[in-house]
């Protein structure tokens, strides 16, 4: 009997291999997908760069009646005094992307010096010295050093995205220490020590090529979360200040009229959860495409 029950259960059969074919199909959907997140992401910059080309309202000036609902005036309707919300939005991102640009911009500079120094002599003193400082910066939770250089220094975009981008400098120093490391195995790097080439000319000519790849899906990932934290700095009172248009400022300033005027706050809340949703899924497909 147990036999018979044992021949008539069927296991499962294992899964086919993925064929050239599926595989050759699916590399050819990330690419044209890669290919339209970078397509709509040079349109944000574009826009952010020269927002007057999609905006007919000034975005500090009183175009209307207050909690105007959208229309064919007003796309975005406009907020508790009457300002239009589109341009106020559009505008809105200039200042969002480029304080995350330069937040970027700081973690990755302050991240590759730390990271090739120590990755040149791994297990050496200065190694074990950055090694120790970086775990030391990483212990203190990002929002409590981002506030901590604010109140030092000021609300304000500039304050804050420095401040963001110390405290992501130590994951950029990690990841870049750990592929100048691997990296150094490699045979053409040996061959090159080998052929009496210096540590900086390794580095610059041979490593940080090799590395491009994997710093280039972080920097993209981080760059979304770097929007997302400057916006919520300024949603908490310590980024950017009203009239200013950043996206956190018109999310904080407009949630308190969510029962009778959703689009004040829901509109900017959308734009930033795109951007930052674009961004992630953009690091998502250069990761795939060159792990």
């Amino acid at each position: 009997m147990t036999d018979t029950l044992a021949t008539t259960v069927a296991e499962p059969a294992p899964a086919a291999p993925p064929t050239p074919r599926t595989t050759g199909r699916r590399r050819r959907r990330r690419v044209r997908e890669r290919h339209l997140l970078l397509a709509l992401l040079a349109v944000l910059v574009l826009v952010a760069v020269f927002p007057d080309l999609v905006t007919r309202h000034d975005p500090y000036e009183l175009d209307g009646l207050p909690f105007t609902a959208p229309d064919g005036d007003f796309w975005f309707g406009t907020d508790e005094i009457g300002r239009d919300l589109f341009s106020r939005v559009v505008h809105g991102l200039r200042i969002s992307l480029f304080s995350a640009l330069l937040a970027v911009v700081v973690a990755l500079v302050a991240g590759a010096v730390v990271g090739v120094l120590s990755g040149l002599r791994p297990g050496g003193p200065l190694d074990r010295l950055l090694g120790v400082l970086t775990e030391a910066i990483m212990a203190i939770p990002a929002v409590l050093l981002a506030l901590a250089v604010i109140t030092t220094y000021g609300r304000g975009a500039v304050v804050a995205a420095v401040a963001i981008g110390i405290g992501e400098a130590t994951g950029f120093a990690r990841l870049i220490r750990g592929c100048v490391i691997r990296s150094g195995t490699l045979t053409y790097v040996e061959a090159a020590r080998t052929c009496g080439a210096g540590p900086w000319r390794v580095v610059t000519r041979h490593v940080l090529p090799s590395i491009r790849h994997p710093v280039l899906s972080y920097t993209a990932l981080h760059f979304g979360l770097a929007m997302l934290a400057i916006g919520s700095l300024s949603y908490l009172g310590f980024g950017e200040a009203p009239p200013s248009a950043e996206w956190g400022v018109l999310i904080a300033g407009g949630q308190k009229y969510l029962a009778h005027a959703w689009w004040v706050a829901l509109i900017p809340g959308s734009a930033l959860t795109a951007v930052v949703v674009l961004l992630s899924r953009l690091a998502y497909l250069l990761q795939e495409d060159h792990a």
